[in-house]
């Protein structure tokens, strides 16, 4: 197996988070957490352009990753749950309760996979490896604007 190149390496593992051994994944969205934080002193077009930024050098990182190491979609490629979770981060505000709920929906769907995640995960490239954790991302968004809505519509507020 060729060495993957150190800036792929660190972009597609997240740091190195997905190359621990178990539950890479959960370990890889932590990553999430501080560059959430410091999207929060960005104005609105910053937050989407890191996320811009986040979700096409991990396109680019994860083929490349996968292609060196022969793998079609390596768990140790983590870049893609940064960037789920990340969507999350920056549609609402940064506090305590989204960044937990936002953590615990995201996981749900990622590792559940209802359509079109399951779909977006058997693209076996590049592209494929990240859409699937912005699916799950968007499910997370979804799920917790409508528990948003229904504890308004209680007069619950957290």
């Amino acid at each position: 197996m060729k060495k993957v190149p150190f800036l792929i390496d660190i972009l597609a593992t997240g740091f190195y988070m997905g190359k621990i051994p178990f539950m890479p994944g959960t370990f890889g969205s932590l990553v999430a957490i501080p560059i959430g934080y410091l999207c929060t002193y960005l104005p609105v077009y910053g937050k989407w352009s890191v996320f811009a930024l986040i979700f096409l050098a991990g396109i680019y990182a994860a083929e490349r990753y996968s292609n060196i190491t022969g793998i079609e979609d390596p768990g140790s490629v983590v870049i893609d749950e940064v960037a789920g979770l990340l969507l999350f981060y920056i549609i609402f505000p940064f506090k305590p309760v989204y960044i937990i709920a936002g953590f615990i929906l995201f996981r749900f769907f990622d590792i559940l996979k209802p359509f079109p995640v399951s779909f977006f995960d058997s693209i076996k490239n590049g592209l494929g490896i990240m859409l699937d954790d912005i699916a799950a991302g968007l499910y997370a968004v979804l799920v917790w604007f409508i528990v948003i809505k229904v504890l308004e519509y209680y007069n619950i507020v957290f």
